[in-house]
């Protein structure tokens, strides 16, 4: 058992900061491959498993949504290590919710989850969901607008798995800062993002260029300085940086679990 990295791994070159104009034109990109993973292959573009294609849904359905359970015993584990104390968290936004597999556990836990996605497709299925489950303490709601991640909720949970690496580093960015700002005093964030891969790089101008015909999905990276940059910016304090492996093994690839607090007022 080795680290992954060592430590003398070259720098990265990622341009995390853009134009409003160009940042609008990132967030369409990742909503129409979004869309169409939604219309079709929802479940599987949430978790890649053969069995939960389209066509073996129906009878892995509750299998499927059974995996989200253990991401917020995650959640509530991570905060009592670090001595946060949840007994009056009462609301929770869950950004990049798709189909509902981790909200349908959080709502478990919360009077009130704020649940959201930039694919209309995969909150349609999410809705469908819930009310065959009668759930009904979660409000679904679509990111239609980049400016639209400036007006979330204030919640005393911001929680974000598996959904920001899909995003190009400018926008992993601006939703981070827009889920710190959301925290109620006291409230923390919980939030998964690749922080290195060998040879990667992004500039916006060659994205904005390349060919996007295909909409596959993507994964993208943003170091831990610029994350460690935008929690203090946002007035927020890193509590613990947990090493995962959402990304899958590969070499020379670090993804990290954040794990921030809102300071109270004194």
């Amino acid at each position: 058992h080795f680290p992954v990295l060592i430590g003398d791994e070259p720098a990265m070159s990622i341009e995390s900061t853009c134009a409003p104009d160009q940042l609008q034109k990132l967030f369409d990109r990742v909503q129409s491959t979004w869309q169409k993973l939604g219309e079709t292959e929802p479940h599987w573009s949430v978790v890649i498993a053969e069995r939960y294609r389209q066509s073996n849904i129906d009878k892995n359905r509750d299998e499927f949504y059974a995996t989200g359970r253990p991401h917020v015993a995650q959640l509530f584990g991570s905060l009592a290590r670090n001595g946060v104390d949840f007994s009056g968290f009462k609301t929770c936004l869950d950004y990049g919710c798709g189909v509902g597999r981790i909200t349908r556990h959080l709502a478990d836990r919360f009077e009130r989850v704020f649940a959201y996605d930039i694919s209309l497709a995969h909150l349609q299925y999410a809705e469908d969901y819930f009310a065959t489950q009668r759930i009904s303490n979660v409000e679904l709601l679509q990111l239609e607008r980049v400016q639209d991640v400036e007006a979330l909720p204030k919640v005393d949970v911001a929680y974000s798995m598996i959904v920001l690496q899909h995003n190009p580093p400018p926008v992993i960015a601006y939703i981070i800062e827009a889920l710190i700002r959301s925290l109620n005093p006291g409230g923390v964030a919980f939030f998964q993002v690749p922080t290195y891969r060998l040879d990667y790089s992004f500039s916006v101008a060659n994205y904005l260029a390349a060919d996007f015909s295909k909409n596959e999905m993507e994964m993208h990276v943003l170091p831990q300085s610029r994350i460690f940059e935008i929690v203090h910016d946002a007035g927020g304090r890193m509590l613990e940086v947990i090493d995962d492996g959402w990304t899958g093994i590969r070499l020379k690839e670090v993804s990290n679990t954040f794990v921030v607090q809102k300071p109270r007022a004194a």
